[in-house]
């Protein structure tokens, strides 16, 4: 007997297209915040393919804030297991040279990358493919939001008014039409239908290089002995340089050291080869790469795909929005893909809701595109650069395309020889690999990145300057950035500044310690009142206080971080980045708070003076 598939509402606030990791995080933010969404995913399950792995801080911290962040850290590689990139030959082999450790680079807060990390942020990275976080994305999204979470639909026809966007949605399992109608429309289809549909091109490089993965089963515990080791990439003469000859991933699901019992493995397909990479060919590439002929291993599937550059020249038209893969497609290096997407529709969610609530304007949606294409530019030119830069270990080695692999072996002789005469040698590759920290502990790429829009009112401020734009992050509230972790106590409570910012509402903070502390209290609550907008206090003092609403700032920590100063007052978004600041105490905070809070919402009663700021 077939049974009926789940019928779509007829209306409804936001219409999700895509259910991958955009689109049910999109879901999960959209019910925190009380928006009635429906989520259409034409496939009948999660990905099948491990794809993005790598989760950075501030993807972490948003699916904290999600109460999902647990069970991601419980399926994931603790940090100790993904806390270095290495080089090497092969894993074994039948050379002297093959097997051979070319050097390795700390990763993603491992290493002398420690401390940093962990002032900067309440959560750890972590190492999850794709394959096993969108289950735990769709768990939770179902959760929230019983049968507004529909997979086997597909949107096969969308138009739009000026009131609302009309999607005729196909049940695929009985070919059943629905006609669904929505204020909004978010395309997490990785541009399938919902861009082209709309006009929204992307732009760029394409077909840069092709590349063939496998996801594989293998005990590789008798070759790998260190368990930190999280990618190893292979730069074997047999193969294709540093990209050819393949590049082996972790992938647990049990065990995360060396005893990993799946991996993935990637290649690159020599220009002009006319080999099929078939499941029957996949196995003799992986045992050639690493070196060991015999391996027995189980290869679970197999995908085909070039790597790209692009970006969307548009993020929003009418009552559309594309994010993730829709909007920006990055190299995988750096392991900004899936973390942008996660990214993008925490941007795009709480204005949304703002906007369906009446506590904003419509302008506020504009800001969506103002503040996020930017970064992804950033972040495909960072992914692109540190994908390019690989084959300068190769050139620093001495390999070169075409050279035969004799020739290319006898340089890596030289490399390994541990004489005088090559000490040149060794250190242009330390440098080479060296120079691959850009890739693999971004820190500044991953949460410095800061937003300018109508949505942020800045104080003239000049910016930071960096050393390294890349690898320094440097915590700050000058407006449009991230505010600054740190961890707080009440009595034996001890939470990050993350655990009390977000969730669907502005945060003022503010120093108890102060005489302005007080008045700054007053002023939100007076302006919360007048807006109707849901706006909260933070209380932080210097130490515990028998008054149960302030948090103890023991280490100091904010205060260092703050840059105001103790009068001063930090007004945080509902997605964590500062909007506006108050260096110091106001004759007129109420004023003043409250044309901030009418600047970033758009809603232009009053426009902000300078001499407020």
């Amino acid at each position: 007997m077939t049974v009926a598939s789940p019928r779509p509402p007829q209306q409804v606030d936001v219409l999700i297209v895509g259910g991958g990791a955009a689109g049910l995080t999109a879901s999960l933010l959209l019910s925190r915040l009380g928006v009635q969404s429906l989520l259409v995913e034409r496939h009948p399950g999660c990905s099948h393919l491990p794809k993005a792995h790598i989760l950075n801080q501030r993807t972490m911290e948003i699916f904290r804030e999600l109460g999902v962040a647990d069970d991601v850290y419980k399926r994931g590689a603790p940090r100790e297991n993904m806390s270095t990139v290495a080089w090497s030959t092969s894993l074994a082999g039948r050379r002297p040279e093959h097997g051979r450790l070319i050097g390795r680079v700390d990763a993603w807060g491992g290493g002398a990358d420690t401390a940093a990390y962990e002032q900067a942020s309440p959560c750890v990275s972590t190492n999850l493919p794709q394959l096993r976080l969108e289950p735990v994305l769709r768990q939770h999204a179902e959760s929230l939001a019983p049968d507004r979470v529909l997979f086997q639909h597909e949107v096969v026809e969308l138009a739009q008014d000026a009131n609302a966007v009309t999607a005729t949605v196909v049940a695929l399992a009985d070919g059943t039409r629905h006609t669904v109608r929505a204020r909004y429309l978010i395309g997490a289809d990785a541009g399938r239908l919902v861009g082209p549909t709309t006009g929204i091109q992307l732009g760029g490089l394409t077909d840069v290089l092709d590349m063939v993965s496998a996801h594989i089963s293998a005990d590789l515990s008798a070759w790998i002995d260190d368990p930190s080791v999280v990618i190893h990439f292979f730069v074997n003469p047999d193969g294709s340089g540093s990209l050819g000859s393949g590049i082996l991933i972790k992938m647990g699901p049990e065990h995360w050291d060396q005893h990993s019992e799946e991996w993935a493995f990637h290649a690159l397909v020599p220009p002009g080869s006319a080999v099929q990479y078939e499941d029957d060919f996949m196995p003799d590439l992986i045992r050639r790469s690493l070196g060991i002929p015999d391996l027995p291993l189980t290869v679970h599937r197999t995908s085909h795909w070039r790597q790209e550059a692009t970006l969307a020249d548009r993020y929003r038209v009418g009552r559309v929005f594309v994010v993730g893969d829709a909007a920006h497609r990055h190299f995988p290096t750096t392991a900004l893909g899936l973390n942008s997407a996660v990214q993008d529709v925490h941007n795009l969610a709480w204005k949304l809701a703002a906007v369906l609530s009446g506590h904003a304007g419509e302008s506020l949606l504009d800001t969506y595109e103002q503040e996020r294409r930017p970064v992804a530019r950033r972040n495909v030119e960072q992914a692109t650069t540190a994908a390019l830069a690989h084959p300068n270990i190769d050139a620093a080695i001495g390999l070169a395309s075409g050279m035969p692999p004799e020739q290319a072996w006898a340089r890596l002789t030289e490399l390994f020889s541990g004489t005088r005469e090559t000490a040149a040698l060794r250190e242009r590759v330390a440098d080479a690999i060296a120079y691959e920290r850009h890739e693999v502990r971004a820190h500044n790429i991953e949460i410095g990145y800061s937003y300018t829009s109508s949505a942020v009112l800045h104080d003239g401020s000049a910016p930071h300057v960096y050393a390294d734009p890349v690898l320094d992050f440097h915590p700050q509230t000058r407006p449009g950035h991230r505010v600054p972790h740190a961890w707080l106590s009440r009595g034996d409570r001890q939470r990050s500044v993350y655990d009390l910012t977000g969730r669907g509402r502005f945060v003022l903070i503010v120093d108890v310690d102060s005489p302005s502390g007080s008045a700054w209290a007053e002023a939100a609550a007076d302006a919360a009142g007048r807006l109707g907008v849901p706006l909260d206090v933070l209380r932080i003092g210097g130490a515990d206080s028998a008054d149960g609403e302030v948090w103890a700032d023991v280490t100091g920590a904010w205060a260092a971080q703050r840059e105001v100063g103790p009068e001063g007052a930090v007004l945080v978004r509902p997605d964590q980045h500062v909007g506006w600041r108050s260096m110091g105490g106001h004759p007129a905070p109420g004023r003043v708070l409250e044309k901030a809070l009418r600047y970033i919402l758009g809603r232009p009663d009053e426009a902000p003076g300078s001499r407020d700021a």
